[in-house]
């Protein structure tokens, strides 16, 4: 499952940042790929999704407008959010309360509500029940947080090279979250609340944050469901459990056999996790181990890492190189810090080792000046390695031309207001003649360096003022939204 959401003022440019973001085996957000557009048109877009798709190898993942007074009706907004995004329902039973929904509020000509509904299977979750999505149901929050992510590391006024070093950063960050909570993961256990054998093996098996969803799960599945009917169906068992006061039941097929569960709830199907009401057949059937087949490996500690340049053909030999460059200095520094550490409270030692580095350093210096290399030719090479390319013997990537979105601030054309007299103070002295050049060039169009707002609509303005609470003017004595300072009945 993958999130895609764009976002402004992250360069000097006013091109669009859109990333590609999905979940790891924490439920972070990571970025898979990034993209810059100059326009917000159809031919951009879908320049952008086919390139991401060839970058993944073909391997395809998977607003007003129903007026003002239905809008506002919270009785309407209820009655259709609890049919639209509730994920317990089958898709039959979602088309039997909509239709419902829509016959209540005289809706069955509405052009809209007839597309969406035409179009149901694509973003109706009942539709998406037995999908895995990862946790990504709505993607809103998810693409938000991670823009709000790079807002971190980004501002308006960067150049593309700017802007491309201090998107590695920001992956770096990404990248030392993530191992940081591998390492406590595989590490530190986490405390169980019941004496439950399977709230153990959840612990040893999953990342810390998929544990406390399955505790949670376990909580409600051993504390608050009750069986109401099983029964037996050619060796599987059939459990009918109810939650709590709910109406709603849950049935849960068994085999004994096999450990083989399905729930009708399939939060499994969807989430990856073991839903509650597999948890209590489990439990009520005396098992100690999580069946591996409810285990997923992308949930799990030890979550296999597939290589990142596994592409057939891949033409990124340049950047796996520097990758591994970049490995090797890791690797330099932990051996560096390794030998600080075992020798810092030995001043014997330590002495030695400073005097092995400085003899190093001796060495290296005198082979780098036999090879004729310099200092400017070094600084070329080091900035060479980091951003991964070499230095080309002719640009032809130039910076782009600045971007008019709607994200990109206030343009303000030509205007120059000259005025007919100008009046000077007796003491300056004013030339009888003045130069004026034949021809003055001026740009076409002037952007305010210090205006990061948009132009607002006469529609968007209205409805803030309506918003503004009216105050009594002193001048004129009435409400209004104004003061005496700018009250439009003043004297000048």
């Amino acid at each position: 499952m993958v999130s895609f959401d764009t976002t402004f003022k992250t360069n000097r440019y006013n091109m669009i940042f859109g990333p590609f973001t999905g979940v790891d085996h924490h439920k972070k957000c990571v970025t898979f790929a990034a993209s810059f557009v100059a326009h917000e048109d159809i031919s951009s877009f879908e320049w952008v999704f086919k390139t991401f798709l060839k970058a993944m190898g073909n391997n395809e993942p998977v607003p007003e407008k129903v007026g003002r007074e239905i809008a506002q009706d919270t009785d309407f907004l209820k009655k259709l959010c609890s049919c639209v995004w509730n994920l317990e329902i089958e898709p039959t039973e979602f088309e039997e309360k909509w239709n419902k929904v829509i016959s209540e509020f005289h809706l069955n000509d509405h052009e809209w509500l007839a597309y969406m509904y035409n179009i149901r299977d694509m973003w109706i979750p009942a539709y998406f029940r037995d999908l895995f999505l990862g946790g990504i149901m709505r993607t809103t929050s998810r693409s938000e947080s991670e823009n709000n992510f790079f807002t971190m590391f980004t501002n308006p006024h960067l150049t593309l090279i700017e802007f491309y070093m201090r998107f590695e950063c920001a992956l770096d960050a990404q990248r030392h979250t993530q191992n940081k909570m591998d390492n406590d993961s595989k590490n530190k256990r986490p405390e169980c609340k019941t004496p439950i054998p399977l709230e153990k093996d959840a612990s040893e098996l999953f990342t810390t944050t998929i544990f406390y969803e399955f505790q949670y799960e376990l909580e409600i599945g051993c504390f608050n469901c009750g069986v109401e009917e099983m029964k037996k169906d050619n060796e599987l068992y059939i459990f009918k459990l109810r939650e709590g006061t709910r109406k709603r039941t849950f049935d849960v097929v068994f085999d004994p056999t096999t450990f083989d569960t399905k729930c009708f709830c399939k939060k499994f199907e969807r989430d990856g996790v073991p839903c509650r009401h597999m948890i209590w057949v489990w439990k009520a059937r005396m098992l100690e181990k999580i069946p591996k087949a409810y285990v997923l490996n992308r949930w799990c500690t030890m979550a296999y890492k597939k290589p990142i340049f596994y592409l057939e053909g891949n033409v990124l030999e340049e950047c796996i190189n520097a990758v591994d460059k970049k490995m090797l200095l890791n690797d330099l520094w932990s051996e560096i810090h390794a030998c600080v550490s075992l020798v810092q409270n030995n001043e014997d030692d330590l002495s030695d080792l400073v005097k092995k580095l400085r003899t190093m350093r001796i060495d290296l210096e005198q082979k780098k000046t036999t090879n004729g290399s310099n200092n400017i030719s070094s600084k070329v090479k080091d900035i060479e390695m980091l951003i991964g390319a070499s230095l080309p013997s002719n640009v032809l990537i130039k910076p782009p031309k600045i971007s008019k979105n709607k994200g990109a601030g206030v343009h303000v054309p030509n205007q120059v207001n000259v005025p007919n007299q100008v009046n000077a103070p007796n003491d300056v002295h004013v030339p009888n003649e003045v130069h004026v050049p034949n021809q003055v060039n001026v740009p076409n169009e002037v952007h305010v360096p210090n205006s990061d707002k948009r132009m607002k609509s006469n529609r968007e303005k209205s409805i803030e003022q309506s918003q503004k609470k009216k105050r009594l003017c002193k001048a004129c004595g009435e409400l209004g939204y104004h003061d005496s300072r700018n009250c439009p009945g003043k004297v000048k």
